[in-house]
């Protein structure tokens, strides 16, 4: 087993990502928004007989000046069969982060010494295209209705003073519902690196919008980032109006996977049922984990 860091361009980074429906927070324009804020990206292909077989990319920041370190959010994406433990630890061994160093990973494999940082969480993965009649019975029926309600839905790549607009928002709700996001510049910096990657899907009635779901798009896959509907909206089902809009763009996109975040059955059960309405797959993640 061997190991490349750093020597796989964009372009490389990006087929192999493909292979594995990569998440967000393992695609190339993931770190490259990092490293535009300032800091620092390290990428890792791993090979077996000179073949692939998995790739990692930890975004490293530096606690209180001293310590450096790294996280592998949902990563390392495995490609082929291999040793996952030796992987990790050809990872952890060879990293060209100083010392000293601490690295942290999304793994669920306990051959290598793994300390639990954060409990695993659960996300809801739907794969692309999406047949009408995989949808759940009530979300069918509510998308139908929408369908028939004179509703206008457009789909634009994202202005940055709408985005703005959409992020504070988000915010403020965020505060509300006590629940955490990716940083709000981070967002529009990636905005400013590739505008294209940013997709909203606005739902409007006799001229006022009434629903907004911008996405982020990545290769082959795409996240649901942030949405808003108004309780007009919510009588007419126009959020649903809007997904079913997604899916069916982004599948003749080539787009095979959108990611629609993290699903809580106990504390937003509603959101939960909305999701997986759609046909996605609960998907558990493995705990955030310090490798030693």
């Amino acid at each position: 087993m061997e190991i490349s860091w750093n020597q796989c361009g964009q372009a490389g980074w990006d087929y192999l990502s493909n292979l594995a429906r990569a998440p967000m927070q393992q695609r190339w324009e993931y770190g490259a928004t990092h490293a535009a804020l300032g800091g620092q990206v390290h990428r890792a292909v791993i090979y077996q007989n000179g073949d692939p077989v998995a790739l990692c990319q930890s975004i490293c920041r530096k606690l209180a000046g001293l310590l450096n370190t790294s996280l592998a959010t949902r990563g390392p994406l495995w490609l082929a069969p291999c040793d996952h433990a030796r992987a990790l630890a050809l990872i952890r061994r060879t990293s060209p982060m100083p010392h000293p160093r601490a690295q942290l990973f999304t793994a669920s494999d306990q051959a290598l010494r793994l300390i639990p940082m954060m409990t695993p969480t659960t996300n809801a993965q739907l794969s692309l295209p999406v047949a009408m009649e995989f949808l759940h019975g009530k979300w069918r029926n509510s998308l139908k209705k929408a369908q028939t309600s004179g509703l206008r839905v457009r789909h634009i790549a994202c202005p940055t003073k709408t985005l703005m607009t959409l992020l504070e928002v988000d915010q403020k709700q965020q505060g509300a519902k006590s629940y955490r996001a990716l940083p709000a510049a981070f967002t529009l910096k990636w905005q400013q690196i590739n505008p294209e990657a940013l997709r909203l899907i606005t739902v409007s009635i006799s001229g006022c919008t009434i629903a907004t779901a911008l996405f982020i798009l990545h290769g082959n896959t795409a996240t649901y980032h942030i949405a808003h509907t108004t309780s007009a909206g919510r009588k007419l089902s126009a959020g649903r109006l809007a997904l079913w809009r997604a899916f069916n763009d982004f599948t003749a996109q080539g787009l095979r996977q959108i990611d629609l975040g993290q699903i809580d059955t106990v504390n937003a059960a509603g959101l939960a049922r909305f999701k997986l309405g759609t046909g996605a797959v609960a998907t558990r993640l493995g705990p955030t984990v310090l490798a030693l």
